[in-house]
């Protein structure tokens, strides 16, 4: 077992790089998430991870006087953590481990600001009063994708909490705003060549509705695995294949954000490639909510310093965390990275030395 903590590998992209999964599998296994090869390289042998670790790996890192590695850097500065990245946190093995409730009384004793996602709310609920904690409430992020009922049939395999039911929850979760509770929705993955506009505009009426806020949609993070898996269930992998590539997801995920828009709906749109340079990102995270403390080295919060007319060197100074690459993220500032997408990929690139925007 071990405390759960890591930081995301696209930290350079994303404000809650900073992670927590009370699990080391998902017996949930959706046919649509990359991340589920790990239960074949872990053989499928579950295990819940360690709720007085991470008490020990939290209290001992606020104490560190020198953070050397990411990990370090993002305790020592109490960064928000994302609790439920790989793995769901509520998935059925919660009934017998309660390892995620363990693990969010660690989080409430040292007041440290927490996500949940999940597609378990049902699970969740039992744990109202907790996550209602008046001194540190917790900001919930179900997961409800373009597809909702029929992606919980076919991707979710029905393991998960019905959709309508995910609805109820958040409404009831809603009412709580008194404690500081906030609700939002993870809107991952928008399925280019299986999902349409029309289901992506339905599931914002529906969250318009309900009184939910932000949305958030990214198209599909594909891998043999994943394209594998689709297969076999029957769907066009190729269609899939084709429109989640850059010229095909361009124009839809365009077509997106003014849906979202036109229902005043804060969609996180991490895709800074793809969205164009008018966009203006309304939260402090990729994912359409602002939390207390995020990281701040990545392209979501350089994309707006570049518009901005701040130089790389200036960028890099107010920004840099210690959560990521640093000369790296100075290669995606100029538009010099050869292993990432850059500013200058979508149409932003920052003066070296004059801190001009072209």
């Amino acid at each position: 077992m071990s405390h759960g903590l890591h930081i995301r590998g696209d930290s350079l992209y994303c404000p809650l790089s900073f992670s927590l999964d009370a699990y080391n599998d998902c017996q949930i296994d959706c046919w649509h998430c990359y991340c589920r090869r790990l239960n074949y390289v872990w053989k499928r042998d579950f295990a819940p991870n360690d709720p007085e670790d991470l008490r020990r790996k939290l209290t001992n890192g606020l104490k560190n006087p020198q953070p050397k590695s990411s990990i370090a850097y993002a305790i020592k500065q109490k960064k928000t953590i994302r609790l439920g990245d790989k793995n769901d946190p509520f998935q059925p093995a919660e009934l017998k481990y309660r390892t995620t409730k363990r693990m969010i009384d660690v989080l409430i004793d040292l007041r440290w600001n927490y996500v949940i996602q999940t597609q378990c709310t049902h699970l969740l609920m039992e744990y109202e009063d907790q996550l209602c904690n008046t001194a540190n409430p917790a900001i919930i992020l179900p997961t409800i994708s373009p597809g909702a009922e029929s992606d919980w049939e076919i991707l979710e395999r029905k393991r998960t909490t019905p959709i309508p039911d995910r609805f109820e929850h958040m409404k009831i979760l809603m009412k709580s705003k008194k404690y500081g509770l906030q609700v939002g929705v993870n809107g991952e993955p928008f399925i280019p060549g299986y999902h349409t506009i029309k289901q992506f505009e339905d599931i914002i009426k529906r969250l318009k509705s309900a009184g939910i806020k932000s949305y958030n949609v990214y198209n599909l993070h594909a891998n043999d695995f994943v394209f594998k898996r689709l297969a076999a269930i029957g769907i066009n992998i190729e269609t899939i294949w084709r429109e989640n590539q850059d010229q095909g997801w361009r124009p839809i995920q365009r077509k997106l954000c003014d849906i979202a828009l036109k229902y005043n709906i804060v969609l996180g749109c991490p895709d800074f490639v793809n969205v164009g340079r008018a966009w203006i990102n309304r939260s402090n995270t990729c994912c359409g909510i602002d939390v207390m403390n995020p990281s701040t080295y990545n392209t979501h919060t350089w994309r707006e310093l570049v518009r901005s007319g701040k130089s790389a060197g200036e960028i890099v100074e107010k920004t840099w965390d210690g959560i990521g690459n640093r000369d790296e993220g100075m290669k995606i500032l100029s538009g010099k990275s050869k292993k990432m997408y850059t500013m200058a990929d979508a149409g932003l690139i920052v003066g070296e030395k004059e801190g001009l925007l072209f």
